[in-house]
């Protein structure tokens, strides 16, 4: 399992990479934010709520504590933080400015994991990293830049960035103990209590319809639970730094997407950052790959 967790950790990224479009054709459909918030992560809870009881895998008999429960729902508020910046920024900027935004939770989730860790990237990941944020800059179309941008859907993007790196961080270091599909299923009650909160006046002025709960539903699929439940059982199995890499197929999925789905442009400029970007994860996975590779045969010499 730990050699296809770097694939696993990629169709996450790629799954959140599809939602940006997703929220976009909700609007057109007329669904406003807090409903779509709403359904998408009440779809999450339920679905993987389902899965807890089926697999009668409960938390009695998963050695963990109340505290560590409520640990973990706590650090789930950080992706409904990250949904709902996300989305208010789409009403400022386009899906793929958005994206190349979000991918600052790149070297943000490296930094956090650095100091927490005391351990810093290795020379190889900080050239990665490096690559990362230079094609995203150029998948983004940021250089040269050819129009207006609005300052407050950058800041809220990058705000959204800085949730999006913890929960990277979270999802690798708090509950590690607990089955991941539970660990997965505590994280968004978390985010669906923050989301509540935070649309309450909008839930209760707008009328329940099958569309929100529809869009509310495929949204939770690929913004939610596909994504949590690959970080969740992968991103412990990876390096430090791998991770929030990988996350950065997140731009390229949102590139392509946004084409397919929305009928975006997408120029050389942006094929080029696209290139540059898988260019960097191909880098980082083979390097540590050959890395893990010297370290066991330096344990079997000895």
């Amino acid at each position: 399992m730990k050699r296809l967790a770097p694939l696993f950790v990629a169709i996450g990224a790629v799954s959140f990479g599809i939602s940006a479009s997703i929220v976009k054709m909700a609007g057109n459909a007329g669904i406003t934010n807090g409903p779509l918030l709403f359904w998408t992560f009440l779809s999450s809870v339920v679905l993987l709520g389902i899965v807890h009881v089926g697999r009668r895998n409960w938390l009695s008999h998963q050695h963990t504590s109340w505290r560590q429960v409520v640990a973990v729902i706590a650090a789930g508020t950080t992706s409904g933080i990250t949904e709902t910046l996300y989305i208010a920024a789409l009403h400022h900027i386009s899906v793929a400015i958005a994206a190349v935004m979000l991918m600052q939770s790149v070297w943000l989730s490296v930094l956090i994991g650095a100091v927490v860790q005391r351990k810093w990237p290795s020379k190889l990941q900080v050239i990665s990293i490096i690559l990362v944020l230079a094609g995203t800059v150029l998948a983004a179309e940021l250089f040269p830049m050819t129009q207006a941008v609005s300052l407050w859907g950058l800041f809220l993007c990058f705000l959204s960035a800085v949730s999006y790196a913890l929960t990277i961080q979270f999802t690798a270091s708090l509950g590690n103990n607990l089955d991941p599909l539970t660990k997965t299923w505590l994280m968004c009650i978390g985010a669906l209590v923050l989301v509540t909160a935070a649309w309450v006046p909008q839930l209760l002025s707008t009328p329940v319809t099958w569309s929100a709960v529809g869009w509310g539903a495929l949204s939770s699929i690929f913004s939610m639970t596909l994504p949590l439940m690959c970080y969740s059982i992968f991103m412990p199995m990876l390096k430090l730094g791998v991770g929030p890499i990988l996350s950065s197929l997140e731009l390229p999925a949102s590139v392509v997407f946004a084409f397919l789905l929305l009928g975006e442009g997408v120029t050389w400029l942006q094929i080029v950052g696209v290139l540059v970007i898988i260019g960097a994860v191909i880098l980082s996975n083979v390097g540590d790959k050959a890395a893990t590779e010297r370290e066991m045969q330096q344990a079997s010499n000895e």
